[in-house]
């Protein structure tokens, strides 16, 4: 199955121990924590990213004949487990870094620990501006970088200036999303009518998409779930097509939708009765850009099919930490060098990879949206 990470990362795990033990000498070993409990397509398409870098590594003149392993773990995106994997990651002296958490509050609940130990940490997929440590890394832009993209997106591009909110008030990347977007967006002139909490035990979705649309008498939507709200938002979407008599007429449209990161999911997103036709949001990366060319099409090869966002930036995480590596190298090591990277586009998923003093990646989302049920460079 050329489709299946797992099974490469298993493959070129095996060879590192083969070389291991015909040379004496030990593989160089990662860590990458998916939520396989919560969204396995999700952990596949991080994996995708990781196993690429790995492959990739472990077919080229390596570091004097030394391979690279990768350790999978599970966390189901629950804090709970992620704080007990980040213990039993500590404890393993020969891993030298991170990859992971995917949701942010697996990463919150987790970095402490890393922090403690000095083991470095890099986020591929969890973008909270809140979420901040020594050991912490980011080959995806912040929420503030979102937030800011998506304000200036729809008050100076489009001419909205009153919108509504939905997020998850328990997620710090969903909390960090609306604050930086509801800044921005005031700044520039806006204003944000209600904030809309997706967690509510009372929350009625036809009830506050028809206050909205109708009592409000805001244009847009702005749709920020955590990864665990992310059916709720479609069913807001599919609440608000089904409010607008004509879909094809602009002055009787309901809602425009926006949102983050966590709605990339052509899964979820493809099927046109879902009422998301028109949907926009800010992504790390997209396929379709013209700097991510040479590493979706060396992707598509591999695995046979396009890879997102979350596969890109996972590659790019992989490649810091293989940029990082010496021949005799520990943790600490590792950590300095990450600080130091710098890696051209054509060792990336296509834009240079520097990390600012805060571990911050210098790079700006991209806009998409859904046309005929697939997203398109906006």
């Amino acid at each position: 199955n050329q489709n299946d990470p797992e099974l490469l990362i298993y493959y070129n795990n095996a060879r590192a121990r083969q070389k291991a033990l015909e040379k004496n000498v030990s593989p160089f070993t990662i860590a990458v924590v998916v939520p396989i409990d919560q969204s396995e397509s999700r952990a596949k398409e991080i994996l995708r990213g990781v196993a690429q870098a790995q492959h990739k590594f472990n077919n080229s003149d390596r570091l004097n004949g030394r391979f690279l392993e990768i350790a999978i773990a599970n966390d189901g995106n629950d804090p709970a487990t992620a704080k007990e994997i980040a213990q039993a990651l500590v404890k393993e002296k020969s891993i030298l870094g991170v990859i992971g958490h995917n949701s942010s509050n697996a990463s919150k609940a987790a970095l402490p620990v890393y922090d403690q130990a000095g083991l470095a940490m890099i986020a591929s997929t969890s973008t909270s501006s809140y979420v901040n440590g020594k050991v912490l890394f980011r080959t995806a832009p912040s929420n503030l970088a979102v937030g800011k993209a998506l304000a200036q997106h729809l008050k100076t591009t489009l001419g909205l200036d009153k919108v509504v909110i939905f997020y998850d008030a328990d997620s710090v990347y969903s909390n960090s999303l609306k604050d930086f977007f509801k800044r921005d967006f005031e700044q520039l002139g806006g204003k944000v009518v209600r904030k809309i909490e997706l967690n509510k035990s009372d929350f009625n979705i036809t009830e506050e998409v028809e206050i909205s649309l109708y009592q409000d008498q805001v244009k847009a939507a702005m749709l920020f779930p955590s990864v665990e709200y992310i059916d709720t938002a479609v069913n807001i979407a599919k609440a608000n097509a089904n409010l607008n008599p004509n879909p094809n007429n602009r002055d009787q449209q309901g809602l425009r939708l926006f949102g983050g990161d966590t709605l990339y999911s052509s899964k979820t997103w493809q099927e046109r009765e879902q009422g998301v036709e028109g949907l926009t949001i800010a992504v790390p990366w997209f396929r379709e850009s013209p700097q991510a060319k040479n590493f979706s099409t060396a992707a598509r090869e591999l695995w046979r099919g396009d890879v997102n966002w979350r596969t890109a930036t996972s590659f790019d995480a992989t490649q810091a930490f293989i940029k990082a590596l010496v021949q005799d190298t520990d943790r600490e090591i590792v950590l300095d060098r990450l600080r130091k990277v710098n890696l051209f586009a054509s060792d990336t998923s296509g834009l240079p990879l520097q990390f600012t003093d805060q571990g911050e990646r210098q790079s700006e989302p991209v806009l998409v949206e859904v046309v005929d049920g697939e997203f398109k460079l906006k």
